[in-house]
């Protein structure tokens, strides 16, 4: 019998439905450095992942301020991480120096969670410890090429080979949580901006095969990316991604990021019919042309309290986790946790 890690999300979620609200994620980040840190290299392919070794302080204050926010869950600035991607920016030289980088960068979120902890409780105020969830995007994410947004990787990549990649990050991925600093520190495993149904698949299958070989990773949700309400980029039925993404008991959640906000009611509605599990739900703040590799006119930014008036929407289309991607703030998370806490939505059934 398959051994996999359990699921934290079911108290989590139970704990909001008591308070009428939904789970808040945290809100964009490697857009949010872009913007407010101009002066910063993100060249090199590794986007956010490279800054947090460049200027980790700035990480370590996004952090913060999603926390003091509002976010029941923050995640990692990992999206883009990689042993080969490290080497190639010139950050590492060998993959024990890319392990480091990675634990590293985890543990800025571990080390931010645990002075907000300690903050409340010097404050006299009911301690909340969030849960940390570590991103990993698509094999197209590592690649430079926006290929994330197409499904379609360049290179050579076949399925089989995607499925390595993942196998190959994940392993990377356990040697740093099974390191004194991390062990026991990190709930979930973010897999973001997943553009089609067959790299879900090669995604659990690597998952699985490490449960196989008795090295356990948190509990997963897989997020879809996609510019369309009923299918992937490369044409699948949404329903046919959820059921791949669902199809093992690694994976605890299923939803979409990194999508445009008017897509987002039909498509949650398609996914939340069919999906056993919880709905996660952080689309764009404004419109990205992923394949085009660039933004929407102005017109197409969303204010915090329009995001928020749309996300408690999204939690009656049935997401039940719902936070912020790109061009989202801690702002948007403050208007929107704020939001959740008046507005009492209801919330219900899948966890």
């Amino acid at each position: 019998m398959l051994q996999t890690a359990p699921c934290p999300l079911g108290p989590l979620l139970a704990a909001a439905r008591l308070e009428g609200r939904p789970v808040i994620l945290d809100g964009g980040f490697g857009q949010l450095i872009a913007d407010e840190y101009p002066e910063l290299d993100q060249s090199g392919g590794m986007w956010v992942s490279g800054v947090a070794v460049r200027a980790p302080n700035a990480i370590r204050d996004a952090h913060r301020r999603y926390l003091e926010a509002g976010a029941d869950i923050i995640t990692t600035a990992t999206s883009q991480v990689s042993a080969g991607g490290y080497i190639a920016a010139g950050l590492a030289a060998t993959e024990a120096e890319a392990d480091a980088l990675l634990a590293a960068t985890v543990g800025m979120a571990v080390d931010a969670r645990a002075q907000f902890v300690k903050a409340q409780a010097e404050a006299g105020l009911d301690v909340k410890k969030p849960l940390i969830a570590v991103s990993l995007g698509s094999v197209g994410a590592t690649l430079g090429d926006c290929s994330e947004y197409t499904g379609k990787f360049g290179q050579g990549l076949t399925m089989q080979g995607v499925y390595e990649f993942h196998l190959s990050r994940f392993s990377m991925l356990a040697r740093c949580l099974d390191t004194t600093e991390l062990r026991g520190q990190i709930d979930l495993l973010a897999m973001e901006t997943i553009p089609s149904a067959e790299e879900a698949t090669a995604i659990v299958r690597a998952l699985e095969q490490l449960c196989w070989d008795n090295i356990v990773l948190p509990a997963a949700w897989i997020a879809f990316t996609t510019p369309a309400t009923n299918q992937t980029v490369l044409g699948e039925p949404i329903e046919d991604a959820v059921r791949a993404a669902t199809s093992s008991p690694c994976v605890c959640a299923v939803g979409i990021n990194c999508v445009p906000t008017h897509v987002v009611p039909e498509l949650l509605a398609n996914i939340a019919r069919v999906s056993p599990v919880p709905v996660v739900c952080y689309p764009n703040g404004q419109t990205w042309q992923g394949s085009a590799d660039a933004w929407g006119d102005a017109s197409t930014q969303v204010s915090p309290a329009d995001y928020a008036k749309s996300a408690m929407e999204w939690v009656q289309n049935g997401a039940l986790i719902v936070g912020g991607c790109c061009k989202t703030t801690p702002e948007h998370i403050r208007t929107l946790a704020a939001a959740a806490a008046i507005g009492k939505s209801c919330c219900s059934s899948k966890d």
